[in-house]
């Protein structure tokens, strides 16, 4: 797609659209409906809408499968899997997060009465510098949450190397970054635990009962 240099050249001052139709944020990608209803229908039958069903159980093997890892646990929502890890981890304190990301990243830690610390982000990329998350460790730190934008991840050695050094917890948030991969392993495989998202906004993975899993090293 021709990049866009000028207003004249976006749809809404006359250019011609990119697409047919519009895009409304957050449209999902359905795939092949006969087999979506098939799937929701034959859960319908079973009458088995929540408690680890089949389809869930299924989802977990899959994804767990195809990022070449040993656990996959679905929840309802990313924001709620970040809840639970950051618990499952005992963090507390403070935790290291970068200034640019998803609000949900720093509530999930509000939420479980943990300060929420910002820190610089490196303006090409967009994601957490690790040599800002060194100056901000402090007695109280327990934690740093990388977050993995646009399908790139975050500077990944760096903060296990530090996360290692200073004996702190590190989780990545990788709403952004399902499919994709770094020196040749899945994202998924790093930190304690990845949080992924399905959303529609983020993925183009359509599943029919499950939004996000964790991983567990």
């Amino acid at each position: 797609m021709k990049t866009k240099n000028r207003i004249e050249d976006l749809a809404i001052f006359g250019a011609k659209p990119a697409f047919e139709e519009p895009l409304h944020v957050g449209r999902p990608n359905i795939g092949r409906r006969e087999r979506f209803l098939e799937r929701v229908n034959a859960i319908l039958d079973r009458g088995w809408l929540t408690n680890d069903g089949p389809c869930v159980q299924q989802f977990e093997h899959v994804v767990a499968k195809f990022l070449g890892v040993r656990h996959c646990v679905a929840m309802c929502n990313a924001t709620i899997a970040l809840e639970l890890t950051i618990r499952a981890l005992q963090m507390k304190g403070e935790v290291i997060v970068p200034s640019f990301t998803f609000i949900a990243t720093a509530h999930a830690l509000q939420w479980q009465g943990i300060t929420p610390v910002f820190s610089d982000v490196v303006p090409s990329t967009h994601s957490i510098d690790p040599r800002r998350v060194e100056e901000l460790i402090t007695p109280r730190t327990t934690g740093i949450i990388g977050v993995h934008l646009w399908g790139k991840p975050c500077a990944i050695e760096e903060l296990t190397e530090i996360a290692r050094r200073l004996d702190v917890g590190l989780i990545f948030d990788a709403a952004h970054a399902f499919g994709c991969s770094h020196q040749g392993r899945m994202i998924g495989n790093f930190g304690r635990a990845e949080i992924f998202s399905f959303h529609a906004v983020l993925s183009t993975v359509m599943c029919q009962v499950s939004e996000v899993y964790v991983r567990w090293v």
